[in-house]
């Protein structure tokens, strides 16, 4: 097998979680010998020079393509109407990764929505693995314009154009079956390097101001209802655990909440758009997510997990996570049942030192790289095993499909 990636961001574990997850299967990948390649889009050329140092390896080739060089064509500009990401892939690009799909032995990972389109002139051998699902993801938006419809439309005509998909949980991969029920449809677990997230006891706060709060992307719109779903509960939380203080860190908080935190609390701290978020981490007390429609997995709630912070969340918050209540987080389906989670958890030094334990236990188990990729090898393997049959080919004459791929 030649495994060939194709990654809309640098496969780094200092950016974001999809970023991170690249980082991982690239290393495993590397550290098992597989003969892979990687075709990877970059901005900042520092990006550049610390993938070419960390993935210096004699089975392993690096294919970068600076996307600020991509020229703002007509066309490239006409193709990303239909397809998400596709102005970042150039010709030189796409010339290049379909030279190297010419082995037959290749088999095209695409990692995330954006890496669509240079794999549509390969689907009877590429699979795209799906972090989210904007069409779960926008229901909690009551009212939606123009762009955001015609972005759900998009995601669901591309969900239909692909034959083998992947899912990094259960739901979010029958949340795809229903738009496209004759794909195959792999759920395979959201890995995480727990090298940078060394795990701390929580510590007796005696005399001073318990963090509860969030940390998180708050543009995005399940973040975003799931911190005002926050703040409602807040005058309830204050009540019921008398030293706490509204704790909100991450991108965007200030501008988009920080009026409504102080408005509940006239003491919440408000920190967003800060270069290193664990540090953060480890001023919280408690952290409380519970959204209200949230496709796939929560990566802040495994990076609180990793790290010993203690979770309140609900059903939607632990999707994908095998977690037992009060074992390894406290799981509320009503208000009530959050709020009284919060006051238990800061009641209960020892429970909460216990908890903290097992989350970590469950994430070193669940999220190894090692696991996580021979479910990878299972689902290139079986692709393969499919290999006889006809390749699906695109209809040129069938929206949007009908674009060419150069």
């Amino acid at each position: 097998m030649k495994l060939k990636y194709v990654f809309p961001e640098p496969p780094l574990p200092f950016l974001g979680a999809a970023a991170r997850l690249s980082h991982l299967l690239l290393s495993e990948a590397i550290r098992r010998g597989v003969d892979v390649e990687a075709f990877i889009e970059y901005f900042d050329e520092k990006d550049a020079i610390a993938m070419c140092e960390m993935f210096n390896a004699p089975n392993c080739k690096l294919r970068l393509f600076c996307a600020k060089s991509v020229p703002k064509t007509f066309l490239r500009t006409t193709r990303s109407l239909f397809w998400q990401g596709a102005f970042l892939y150039d010709a030189a690009f796409m010339a290049a990764l379909n030279e190297s799909m010419r082995d037959p032995e290749a088999v095209l990972h695409l990692e995330t929505h954006s890496a669509c389109w240079p794999g549509l002139n390969h689907l009877d051998r590429t699979v795209l693995n799906l972090h989210y699902l904007l069409n779960a993801d926008m229901r909690s938006e009551k009212h939606q314009g123009l762009q955001v419809k015609w972005n759900l439309h998009r995601e669901r005509q591309m969900l239909k154009t692909f034959k083998y998909m992947a899912a990094v949980t259960p739901a979010l991969a029958e949340e795809v079956s229903l738009i496209n029920p004759n794909a195959q449809l792999h759920p395979v677990q959201f890995g995480l390097d727990l090298t940078g997230y060394s795990y701390a006891a929580p510590s007796a706060s005696e005399g001073q101001l318990l963090n509860i709060g969030m940390i998180g992307s708050y543009a995005w719109a399940p973040t975003r209802a799931a911190a005002l779903h926050f703040l409602q509960l807040w005058p309830r939380i204050k009540q019921a655990v008398k030293d706490a203080r509204l704790f909100l860190v991450g991108r965007g908080a200030e501008r988009i909440l920080g009026d409504d935190a102080r408005a509940v609390d006239p003491e919440a701290r408000v920190v967003q758009n800060v270069p290193d978020i664990i540090p953060y981490f480890r001023e919280l007390d408690c952290m409380v997510y519970a959204p209200e429609h949230a496709s796939g997995i929560k990566v802040k709630v495994l990076e609180a997990f990793a790290l010993g912070v203690p979770v309140v969340t609900n059903q939607h918050g632990i999707d994908g996570i095998p977690v037992r209540h009060r074992e390894h987080c406290i799981v509320g389906s009503t208000d009530a049942e959050l709020v009284e989670g919060v006051r238990y958890l800061t009641e209960n030094p020892e429970v909460k030192r216990q908890m903290t334990q097992a989350a970590r236990k469950l994430v070193e188990e669940i999220c190894a790289p090692s696991n996580v990729f021979d479910k990878w090898l299972a689902v290139y393997a079986q692709m393969n095993a499919c290999k006889a049959e006809k390749p699906r080919m695109l209809d040129p004459s069938a929206p949007p499909s009908g674009l060419a791929v150069t």
